[in-house]
């Protein structure tokens, strides 16, 4: 499936430039009195007024209405949760619910499960990832000004894909406003770890600020002439002359030199907008944003490498990173009647600029030598999505549909290392390392999608009613990644110590690029590409009925076909490994019970079988370096489905409104988990395998309330004070007894799983402990909110044999958010101040050996401050 570029533009510029197109009719309607505008939504769960409802005729009328209306386990993010955290971007601001964490500041986990185990929607739809080592998007590229909500259900129900591990996170976007807006934010930000102190940069392009790459990178046109010929770089098969003429392409220093300069400050700015106004008998709605976004980190990493109860290789990594992000969405509604359509673009770009330098000590090196290397690097990552959908009553029957296409790519184009030998502290060109590399690589992921729902409620008599419902989704997504790299070899002759110890530009001059010193050739492997696919069509029956008059039940099932292929190649054409296809279909049912049995409390129970496949990566034996913490990994072509049976229980009080007390418990078996875990073959590779059986079970514990301080404080005698905090204890073990075997991702032979030592182990990512707390103010013009959380510690890569496993400890996160309005000439403002990582914890990444504590990947995050105005219209 391919999409045009042309139709992808128009579809997403005819939303995002939605904002411009407002702003003169909004600003031109401050002069006289709005016509008040049809409301479009319902008021939020917050908002209802204290009056009963028809869905509980005597008890619940304090269950706010997301948990009134469903029958699954799932917790909640609204609209107002987002301002009050003042969290940036969706994945920040999931890690507040229960059960949920964040890995490496993007993906999500829930219930300790990695994104592998979940989906992510954006308003009911798949999305595609621009990501090469995952096939779910990140969720750190949705940025909190886009959303209305979130929903993360954690029992499986048949309306949602049936890759359902750890949990469903739906995403919802702006819909409709409720009255026309205007708003403009500007603000900066500090890190103390970063701004002001030296960091890493080299020069690049002057519009670099854009996030928007200009030819500079592009790959030399010589070098596409070499590369259409369909030949390997080399000389096999180029004259020395056309070498040298391909070589003397690559120069180009303002991409090669690494230097020091002071880091700036962050800076963001958003321009909001929104209209709803009434066209005949319809209602017609407009919302738009635009953000801008640039921020920097300088981190200062040790990274050890401990192999048999040795360092092997031990060195700080000193690297800054410039984040670049442009997004714009643009939703555009009409209702009238029982109908509504929408339609909803997004468009999200995040660029990072980089330059890093490492210095240590290796055991391979000869004695008395250590190393450098340095590199620089662009890496941009753009999410493209658009989506029509719909909302009618026909008669009795209420349906639902919904069509969208997403492309996402990731672009790396020159990707440079060099490498260095240090002796006695001079530091000379080492020809011989593998760590020269030009690198030039890039991902194209593309989703389309088209489902629709559609629900019945039948009668019957003494007043009860059965809810039918049922759907069908069909998706298509297809992946390509393709890596090309190149490097000098040399010297090939007599060549200086003054050449070698120059600057990377004047090593690389044209003095220099000939037969006799240093030729380019083309390293790109056997396996540097791959091509994937996975088709999914589906559908669901499900039914919800009252058994008694306080308790329902909802029952359904649903079936699967998915056909997902992979193929690993290379630019010359060969399929180095055979392709993988993974062709499977399966009934997944579900079976939840809501017993409201006393006022206010009710019980929930669930039982529902579903499923996880491997991810494209994880299957693709491409190699693949993680630029964030470098390390290779490869795929396994013979990984499996993994298989879930799920059970969940929860009893929730609601004791005000909007205030609750909630206690749950989980339990899941699952066949055939996939675990990262590093083998040792002549370098350190993370690659992939299917365990035998884990079980993992815990509990969950939520609550929320508002109260009153005992005493009075002059400054805040109308604060409205609340409380919340959640806890989930998970508790896992991998199952491998003697007599099972699995495929090894060494050699991929089937041997005893005893020999990796699994058995008894935790699941890869799942900590025992996650806890939350908030605990804050509100007046009419003022909000201050403390937010702490912690995550215990996790394996990040399991370790085999020799190799210990690495250990991730995320630590203690305490944040203070703090909002105030006020008026000037008529004109509405908020500022805003916020502290993040006030106790200043390390990201901390480790193993353990008989050495002890060895640090795989730890430095100091530091403390980050931001300030924000809002201006309103």
């Amino acid at each position: 499936m391919t999409i045009p570029a042309r139709l992808r533009r128009i579809l997403l510029l005819t939303s995002i430039f939605v904002v411009p197109s407002l702003v003169p009719s909004l600003v031109s309607a401050q002069a006289a009195p709005a016509t008040p505008a049809k409301p479009a939504e319902a008021p939020a769960a917050g908002d209802e007024p204290e009056q009963e409802v028809e869905v509980v005729v005597v008890r619940g009328r304090f269950i706010p209405e997301p948990q009134r209306v469903t029958s699954e386990v799932a917790n909640f993010l609204s609209a107002a949760d987002l301002a009050r955290t003042g969290d940036d971007n969706a994945a920040a601001a999931l890690t507040r619910l229960t059960g949920l964490s964040v890995v490496s500041g993007r993906f999500v986990y829930v219930r300790g499960l990695g994104d592998r185990y979940s989906s992510a929607l954006l308003n009911g739809s798949p999305l595609p990832s621009p990501e090469p080592l995952r096939r779910q998007v990140p969720l750190d590229l949705f940025p909190s000004n886009i959303l209305n909500g979130a929903t993360v259900q954690k029992t499986f129900s048949p309306n949602y894909p049936g890759e359902f591990g750890g949990g469903v996170i739906d995403l919802r976007t702006l819909k409709s406003p409720n009255e026309d807006f205007l708003t403009l934010k500007v603000g900066t930000g500090f890190n103390s770890e970063t701004t002001g102190k030296t960091g890493l940069v080299y020069e690049g392009h002057p519009l670099d600020w854009t996030g928007l790459d200009t030819d500079l990178r592009r790959l030399p046109q010589p070098v596409r002439d070499a590369v259409s010929t369909g030949k390997r770089i080399n000389d096999t098969n180029f004259t020395p002359k056309q070498l040298e003429f391909i070589g003397e392409s690559f120069i180009n220093s303002p991409l090669t030199v690494v230097q020091s300069e002071k880091t700036r400050p962050d800076f963001d700015a958003e321009l909001t907008a929104g209209r709803s106004f009434d066209v005949k008998e319809a209602t017609v709605g407009l919302v738009g944003v635009l953000g801008y976004k640039s921020g920097f980190k300088t981190q200062e990493a040790l990274r050890q490498d401990v192999v048999s109860d040795t360092i092997e290789a031990e060195g700080t990594n000193l690297s800054s990173t410039w984040d670049i992000v442009i997004n714009g969405f643009g939703s555009a509604s009409a209702s009238w009647g029982d109908n509504r359509v929408g339609l909803t673009g997004l468009l999200v770009r995040s660029t990072s600029k980089k330059a890093q330098v490492e210095v240590g000590t290796d055991t391979n090196l000869p004695t008395g030598q250590s190393y450098r290397t340095e590199g620089t690097a662009w890496y941009e990552r753009e999410l493209a999505s658009a989506q029509l959908s719909g909302e009618h009553k026909l008669g009795g029957v209420e349906l639902q549909w919904r069509g969208s296409i997403g492309q996402s790519t990731r672009k790396a184009p020159y990707e440079r290392d060099i490498s260095y030998t240090v002796v006695n502290g001079i530091t000379a060109f080492n020809g011989a390392s593998l760590g020269n590399a030009i690198r030039f690589s890039e991902l194209k992921d593309e989703v389309s999608s088209f489902g629709f729902d559609a629900k019945y409620v039948l009668k019957l008599a003494k007043g009860r009613e059965v809810e039918l419902s049922g759907g069908a989704v069909t998706s298509n997504t297809d992946r390509n990644y393709e890596l090309i790299s190149f490097a000098f070899t040399g010297p090939r002759g007599p060549t200086s110590n003054d050449v070698l110890r120059s600057r990377v530009d004047y090593l690389f001059s044209p003095d220099n690029i000939n037969p006799a010193r240093f030729v380019i050739t083309e390293q790109t492997g056997k396996d540097d590409a791959y091509v994937g696919s996975l088709e999914n069509l589906a559908a669901y029956l499900a039914s919800e009925f009252e058994v008694t008059s306080f308790i329902r039940a909802s029952v359904g099932v649903r079936y699967e076909d998915a056909t997902q292929k992979v193929r690993t190649t290379n630019r010359f054409g060969d399929t180095p490994t055979a392709p993988v296809q993974l062709a499977n279909d399966y009934l997944l049912p579900a079976a939840t019970i809501t017993w409201n049995f006393a006022d206010e409390l009710q019980m929930r129970l669930g039982y529902s079988k579903t499923i996880a496949r491997p991810q494209f990566r994880e299957l693709a034996f491409t190699p693949y370096i993680d630029p964030e913490s470098n390390r290779i990994y490869q795929g396994n072509p013979f990984l499996k489905d993994s298989e879930f049976e799920n059970y969940d229980a929860r009893l929730e009080y609601y004791f005000g409104r909007g205030q609750f007390v909630t206690a749950g418990a989980f339990y899941k078996k699952i066949d055939n988990p996939i675990e990262e875990v590093i083998v040792r073959l002549e370098r350190s590779f993370t690659r992939f395998i299917n365990a035998p059986e884990a079980t993992l079970y815990g509990l969950e514990l939520e609550y929320r309330a508002n109260f009153e301080l005992p005493f009075k404080l002059p400054v805040l005698q109308d604060a409205k004070w609340n409380f919340a905090a959640n806890y989930t204890y998970t508790h896992s073990e991998v199952s491998a007894p003697a007599g099972t075997n699995v495929i090894s991702p060494i050699d991929f032979r089937s041997i005893s799983a005893t020999q990796f030592g699994l058995d008894g182990s935790e699941l890869q990512g799942t900590p025992k402990n996650i806890a939350n707390l908030q605990l804050g103010y509100e007046t009419d013009n003022q909000q201050l909110t403390l937010l702490v959380g912690w995550v215990d510690e996790r394996i990040a890569r399991r370790g085999l044999g020799s190799v210990p496993s690495v250990i991730e400890n995320p630590g203690t996160n305490i944040d203070l958010v703090y909002k105030r309005d006020f008026t000037i000439a008529n004109v509405d403002y908020t500022f805003g101040i916020s502290g993040r990582n006030l106790l200043a914890e390390d990201n901390q990444e480790f193993q353990i050996s008989k050495l002890g504590r060895s640090e795989a990947n730890t430095y100091k995050r530091g403390r980050s401050v931001s300030l924000s105005l809002t201006v309103r219209r």
